[in-house]
């Protein structure tokens, strides 16, 4: 036997029943259970050992393969989902597909760096409410909100529920698909219906290279503008790199400079990652989807809950309810019988304290369904180890709060 081999075997020892695929239900619930294993770590090793840690094949593998899973031609990793969504919109103004003043609609209830990007990039956020049976952008009151400045939309698939993307056909329809792995609408998985989307591959979400994410797209010029963004701003990725280089011929092209980039690089490692987690999520997104359709089913009596809307497949990242009570009583009872909860995403940003500091974000109008997210929205983890028996216990859990 080999070093590397003992090393793989010893490895494989101390991560055995990693990634847990059963967990007990008596054992609590979590928001998150440890979701790699002695693969991802044997993968990692060998870009560690081999001394090729930054991006590099690895990396372009995976990229490839998350592309082809949702239907795009292109995929451009990036060190975190919030960095795909930033540098998705940048490349949108770089190569004029939308440019500096132009109105952007936007979920009110999403997360912070879904919004504050499309600041940073020189647009201007709209905030739209969000439907009451998908909590996903509402096209009656984004019509509501549109003006001759409009051109495009944030189609957060939020929490996993794919959002009405052709509710937008004559906007310029942009993905927020970091919480929506393998989501499906109208036949069509999530990542592939717009122009291009992003991802994230953080710590808790479906599959995981512990921090990462991704652009989609099938857009070849919008894919260069991506690659030049995301690394300096320098054509070493792109796929026109040689005729810039003749263009000119004065700068050496290994430090040509088009675009003015960010450095948002992943690692070999994360890239390593990637390559073994995708291989796990089908199983694993069967699992959440089950244990989506179950506990709203089991819980549809007690709490306002979001079933798979029709025409679509959930991606079952958390579980979201809205209470009929008080929020906090609520949560602080379930996180005493071990179910950890939050609220959901950012609830109604509109009022979170940044919102004014945003420059340009406005809220033209009502969202009564996101202020009632804010008020009384919470969710509770969904994991691929948890089923039917987890549904039970949130059922006497919440039960026995309501009837104390």
């Amino acid at each position: 036997m080999t070093r590397r081999e003992q090393i793989a075997a010893l490895v494989r020892e101390e991560m055995a029943g990693l990634p847990l695929e059963e967990a007990d239900a008596a054992d609590g619930h979590p928001l998150v259970l440890a979701p790699y294993g002695a693969e991802e770590v044997l993968g990692a090793l060998d870009s560690l050992l081999s001394t090729r840690v930054t991006m590099g094949e690895k990396v372009r593998a995976f990229e490839a393969e998350w592309a082809a899973y949702c239907g795009g031609a292109h995929g451009v990793m990036v060190n975190s989902g919030s960095s795909a969504v930033l540098l998705m919109l940048a490349a949108m103004v770089e190569t004029g597909r939308l440019r500096p003043g132009d109105e952007v609609l936007c979920p009110a209830v999403t997360w912070s760096t879904s919004l504050f990007p499309i600041a940073q990039c020189g647009l201007v956020p709209v905030m739209v409410d969000v439907d009451a049976t998908t909590l996903c952008i509402d096209p009656v009151s984004a019509r509501a909100a549109r003006t001759d400045r409009t051109r495009a939309v944030l189609a957060v698939h939020l929490l996993g529920q794919p959002a009405a993307v052709d509710a937008f056909d004559d906007l310029l329809v942009l993905e927020d698909a970091c919480g929506a792995h393998g989501a499906v609408y109208q036949n069509r998985r999530v990542g592939g219906l717009g122009s291009a989307s992003a991802f994230s591959f953080f710590f808790s979400h479906h599959i995981s290279t512990i921090e990462g994410g991704m652009v989609v797209t099938a857009d070849a010029e919008l894919a260069d503008a991506l690659r030049s963004l995301r690394a300096h701003g320098w054509v070493r990725e792109r796929a026109d790199k040689a005729e810039w280089a003749a263009r000119c011929p004065q700068i050496d092209p290994r430090f040509l400079f088009v675009s003015a980039g960010y450095n948002l690089r992943p690692t070999e490692l994360a890239g390593a990652f990637g390559l073994v987690q995708a291989r796990r999520l089908p199983a694993w997104l069967t699992r959440r989807r089950q244990n989506h359709a179950g506990w709203c089913e089991a819980l549809a009596d007690l709490v306002t809950v979001f079933p798979e809307a029709p025409g679509t497949e959930h991606a079952g990242f958390a579980f979201p309810m809205l209470c009929n009570g008080d929020r906090a009583s609520l949560m602080a009872h379930l996180e005493r019988h071990r179910i950890e909860t939050r609220p959901i995403s950012g609830s109604n940003l509109a009022r979170q304290p940044a919102f004014e500091r945003v420059p340009g974000a406005r809220a033209p109008v009502p969202l009564p369904v996101a202020d009632r997210v804010h008020e009384q929205g919470l969710f509770v983890g969904n994991h691929h180890a948890f089923g039917r028996a987890h549904g039970v216990r949130l059922r006497e859990v919440i039960t026995s709060w309501r009837t104390p």
